[in-house]
């Protein structure tokens, strides 16, 4: 039995604005991804292995639609767009892309949040 998502932490489970600094983990069936927040309009997004390993920093977009879950959207340099619900008070995320190719992926995970210290 998988266990059920554990909310984030506080301070991202009540967050009014996009947590600038935080940096988590999600893991989908397809692969897994590390996200950090650079700014209220910048992210980084790193993933390690498999057919879609690779590492960006994009623009984004993001809206609070209640404390804790912010619908997150970005276009990548490949053309790729993405368009998250992620929901900290939760502790999932999904997300929906549409690939160069035309592909469309629909995805979900769990969200686990990185200690800064160990984030670098």
């Amino acid at each position: 039995m998988i266990p059920a998502p554990q909310p984030a932490a506080p301070s991202a489970a009540d967050a009014t604005t996009y947590p600038v600094g935080l940096v988590f983990d999600v893991t989908f069936d397809q692969f897994a991804v590390r996200l950090t927040v650079l700014s209220a309009t910048r992210l980084r997004f790193d993933i390690a292995d498999g057919p879609y390993a690779k590492s960006e920093e994009v623009d984004l977009v993001a809206t609070l639609l209640r404390p804790g879950v912010f619908l997150v959207s970005w276009i990548e340099h490949s053309g790729a767009t993405v368009v998250h619900v992620e929901d900290f008070a939760a502790g999932q995320l999904h997300s929906h892309a549409t690939l160069p190719d035309g592909r469309f992926l629909r995805m979900q995970g769990p969200i686990t949040l990185v200690p800064v210290a160990t984030a670098a």
